[in-house]
């Protein structure tokens, strides 16, 4: 017997300990099990999650043979794994084993019957000679537990529901993975995958019906399926081969894969240690989208109650895609919308230089209505206008097109910013609905006296930096309503000179989900006041970096900036 052969080898000296950081941090963390054993079988090496498992303490292992300190059975099998391993030289795992945990593995693990899976594999030395075995235990036990409970309809219906929670507030391809990778803990699958076609282009789906054996139909259907396998070239084989059959699959071993899939014998070595699997195609009205791949450790059965549920499961799945590719597909409308709307560049006009940052919100967030605008009258005077349609979407950015069109068109025709304000209040209450509020600040500079006159509609305070080195907030009216509140319009009137800059910028540089209004302000006048350059297109960057590096961007950032020259 080999574990016979391992007890007539003379005793090796047991190494107990090490001066590699690695292993002693690994030999102490409580998550990763494992031991290494002397080619005389004995333990050389405990990390502390495995002596948990077995009950016992590290101390208790070192230099002695399995078969003296557990079960009789457990230790027999445990010294015969390592002759084999130091046998053959080779790498193995070791089938799901369940043993009783009562009589050997008392708290805090607890009484019960304990499931374990081991991966054996060869110690070398710097020669290259096998001096011992290494087992990497995992303790499977939660997993099979899951898999008891998922027959309770009670916690199936309540998982489901939590699943359809994740899959509801995600809104990209990206939160939908993430919360698809959850689905392993609520099926007691050990593996889960969400792959998806490509949307771009026409459907890549190959024809599956009989077809006829004309030249220009042939010619199609090499097409198609040399379209499919483009596309699906990356997909693991099985998942390929099920979704592309266009019906669900339940496998519960290795002879159901051959017996679904005849072409199985030409990747049936990719499955691996996979014993069982559930595929389900993901299809909209539109046509297929994916698939859903859960593979299972250990061979199970499907029956009518798993299939149900995972059908479920697969259902919220398709609809968490369908929305997110809506959106992202809106987003991506949304940004070309404004990408039209807004100044590529700005006019280069006498006495100011000027320079803006316009960072769309990204695929999380809505993109809004943000807009930025400057241009010059034939007097010499100059507007310039930051402004923000409260909503988000096709309709906030349409939104802003009009008011930033209508903005030009009054200003043109008189450029006091109050008559221009006052113009947009009267349009608002004509052409637009009660929920098509929007903010603006415009201000008139004239280049020949310095002088600047502003005007706002509820919207956030100009910054204006000093050449002196100095920053602070000017504000025609803090209590300012947005347009479509009417009232009466007041402007505030400073002085510039040279070298003084001006800032526009919308609430989404300064608004975040843990600082208020006041606190962002706060931070963007000291961002200013620390910014290393005062010229207009380092000193934007330094803005922007300093004020989103730390903060997740939840909206549209807009920043104008003019400064006067010297």
């Amino acid at each position: 017997m080999a574990r016979d052969a391992i007890r007539q080898q003379s005793p090796a000296a047991h190494e107990t300990g090490s001066d590699s950081p690695l292993l002693r941090a690994l030999l102490h963390d409580g998550s990763v099990a494992f031991a290494c054993y002397g080619a005389d079988g004995r333990y050389r090496q405990v990390s502390r999650a495995l002596a948990e498992i077995n009950g016992l303490s590290v101390e208790e292992h070192l230099g002695r043979l399995p078969s003296e300190i557990l079960p009789g059975e457990l230790g027999e099998q445990v010294e015969e794994s390592v002759a084999r391993v130091v046998a053959t030289g080779k790498t193995w795992r070791e089938p799901e084993q369940r043993w009783e945990a009562a009589s050997w593995a008392p708290a805090p693990r607890g009484p019960g019957v304990r499931v374990l899976r081991t991966h054996w594999s060869p110690v070398h030395d710097p020669a290259g000679q096998i001096t011992g075995a290494l087992a990497i235990v995992h303790d499977v036990t939660d997993r099979h537990r899951i898999a008891e409970l998922l027959g309770s309809t009670q916690w199936r219906i309540g998982k489901l529901q939590t699943v359809a929670r994740e899959l509801a507030g995600a809104l990209t391809i990206g939160e939908v993975r993430a919360a698809v990778a959850k689905l392993g803990q609520v099926t007691g699958a050990s593996h889960v995958e969400l792959r998806l076609l490509d949307p771009i282009g026409r459907s890549p789906w190959p024809q599956t019906r009989t077809v006829r054996s004309l030249p220009a139909q042939r010619q199609s259907r090499v097409a198609d399926d040399e379209r499919w396998e483009r596309r699906t070239a990356s997909w693991p084989p099985l998942l390929t081969a099920a979704v592309r059959a266009g019906h669900a699959c339940y496998l519960a071993d290795r002879g159901a894969v051959r017996a679904a899939f005849p072409e199985a014998v030409e990747w049936e070595d990719s499955l691996e240690a996979e014993q069982s699997w559930a595929v389900l195609p993901l299809t909209t009205a539109a046509g297929p989208v994916g698939g859903l791949y859960l593979v299972y450790e250990s061979a199970r059965t499907f029956d009518e109650d798993d299939q149900a549920y995972l059908q479920a499961l697969a259902g919220q799945c398709t609809m968490a895609v369908a929305r997110a590719r809506m959106h992202e597909r809106e987003h991506r409308q949304v940004v070309s919308l404004q990408d039209a709307l807004l100044p590529k560049r700005l006019p280069d006009l006498p006495g100011i230089d000027a320079a803006f940052r316009y960072i769309p919100g990204s695929l999380d967030t809505e993109v809004g209505g943000d807009w930025y605008d400057l241009f010059g009258f034939q007097d010499g005077r100059l507007g310039m206008v930051v402004g923000d349609v409260i909503g988000k979407g096709v309709t906030a950015a349409a939104g802003m097109g009009r008011v930033r069109a209508a903005l030009r068109a009054l200003a043109y025709s008189d450029p006091s910013p109050r008559a221009v304000l006052t113009g947009l209040d009267r349009l608002f209450d004509a052409t637009e609905n009660a929920e098509s509020l929007t903010t603006v600040v415009y201000s008139v500079y004239d280049p020949a006296t310095g002088g600047l006159v502003i005007s706002d509609a509820g919207h956030l305070p100009l910054l204006v930096m000093t050449a002196e080195g100095d920053a602070r907030y000017v504000d025609a009216t803090p209590e300012a309503t947005p347009l479509g509140w009417s009232e009466e319009r007041v402007e505030h009137r400073l002085s510039l000179r040279p070298g003084d800059i001006v800032i526009g910028f919308s609430d989404g540089l300064v608004e975040t989900r843990v600082d208020s209004l006041d606190e962002g302000l706060a931070r963007l006048r000291a961002a200013a006041l620390s910014a290393p350059d005062t010229a207009l297109e380092p000193l934007l960057d330094h803005l922007v970096e300093t004020m989103l590096r730390e903060h997740e961007q939840d909206d549209d950032v807009t920043l104008l900036a003019v400064r006067v020259r010297v």
